[in-house]
């Protein structure tokens, strides 16, 4: 399996089959960020979070600790989703957001917490049924 077939069936099990094939298609391509597309699927997906030492749920941690602190909502909802692909609770979540509250402040929190809801709203999550335990959405 070539680096680009490895991360790419990475961003399929994360992101689902819309994604995988939206990513693929642009690093195919000749247009305009072809390569930087490429470099996120062969080196971001195939290399990094492939490596050994994390699992998946890990990483997922510490990508939204970073989109957090980089406030990147936009970023920071395509983690949160790929998070609840790699096992984590909507709880978890939360306490990744309480976690850092204190490193970053509450407006870097409020920017995720708007992201979180976005994301919880379109996937259909209702935080009171499915708060603690809900895992995964493929």
């Amino acid at each position: 399996m070539t680096n680009r077939e490895a991360g790419i069936n990475v961003v399929r099990q994360m992101m689902g089959d819309q994604a995988a094939a939206k990513l693929s298609a642009s690093a195919d391509s000749n247009t305009f960020g072809a390569p930087i597309a490429a470099y996120a699927v062969d080196q971001v997906f195939a290399d990094v979070w492939t490596r050994p030492g994390l699992d998946r749920r890990s990483r997922s941690l510490v990508s939204m600790s970073v989109m957090i602190a980089m406030r990147q909502p936009h970023e920071f909802a395509i983690h949160m989703g790929a998070g609840l692909n790699n096992g984590l609770t909507l709880k978890e979540i939360e306490e990744v957001l309480i976690q850092a509250l204190p490193y970053v402040g509450y407006p870097a929190i409020a920017t995720a917490l708007a992201a979180a809801a976005e994301v919880i709203k379109e996937h259909g999550l209702d935080v009171d049924e499915n708060y603690a335990g809900h895992r995964g959405l493929l």
